[in-house]
């Protein structure tokens, strides 16, 4: 069986995405988790880890904000460079080529939103690709020190949407809260209704309160989304296949 060729780019109705010089390519997840997290009068948004830029995008095709996109990875750095320049919203978008926890600590620049979907396998077996280990298990960025960048860097009312699986997902909650940073949305996230959930979408933020607990399914039966998911994806995808 010959093996299909992912494309070296990602086309979406306002912007394309290349993404041949990216250790992680675009995913169905990640496009959720940037056209789900709510931006909505935002004024500054971090994208840390931003890969090819896919969720810095997603953010500025619906908002009015200014977005500053980190990425360690130097080829990464480039193509969501060439990415930002070449879609619409290029003064609006800036990318910062540098470790994160160092951002955090010379920035004196604070954040309403933070989105992120950063290397989060722990104790797995690692891809032969330095690069690709980099951008998929959290040995280089641990939980810990993500969240502690994060507390860094958002103001006192901001949100941070972050993709984790469901193991890490709690990992971080218990390292999240003697920083004061509670659960206040987690979306769990299924292929379908015949799968179990294998992400988690949660929402952050500094004041405790009632958590908003949802599941979200992808497809009613792959490829075909379900209602839900098109909804959301449709401003961005040009092509899908909905549920009847």
């Amino acid at each position: 069986m010959t093996r299909r060729k992912r494309n070296s780019y990602f086309e979406c109705k306002q912007f394309k995405i290349e993404q041949g010089d990216c250790a992680m390519k675009v995913t169905t997840d990640a496009s959720l988790l940037g056209a789900y997290a709510n931006v909505k009068n935002t004024q500054r948004i971090l994208d840390i880890g931003t890969g090819t830029g896919l969720l810095s995008l997603f953010a500025a095709q619906r908002t009015s904000a200014f977005i500053d996109a980190v990425e360690l990875d130097a080829q990464a750095a480039t193509q969501a460079r060439i990415n930002f320049h070449n879609s619409p919203w290029p003064e609006r978008l800036s990318l910062i080529e540098m470790d994160i926890r160092d951002y955090a600590d010379q920035q004196p620049q604070r954040y309403d939103c933070i989105l992120t979907n950063p290397p989060f396998f722990t104790d797995s077996t690692h891809n032969a690709c330095d690069r690709a280990s980099l951008a998929r298990h959290n040995s280089q960025l641990p939980l810990i020190d993500l969240i502690k960048a994060i507390d860094k860097l958002l103001t006192a009312n901001g949100q941070v949407w972050i993709l984790l699986p469901l193991q890490e997902s709690e990992t971080l909650v218990k390292l999240a809260e003697p920083l004061q940073l509670y659960p206040q949305e987690r979306m769990l996230v299924r292929n379908s209704d015949q799968h179990e959930a294998h992400r988690e979408i949660m929402t952050l933020g500094r004041e405790p309160t009632d958590i908003k607990q949802s599941t979200f399914t992808l497809y009613k039966e792959h490829p075909f989304h379900t209602h839900a998911a098109a909804a959301l994806f449709d401003p961005y995808y040009t092509r899908m296949k909905v549920e009847d």
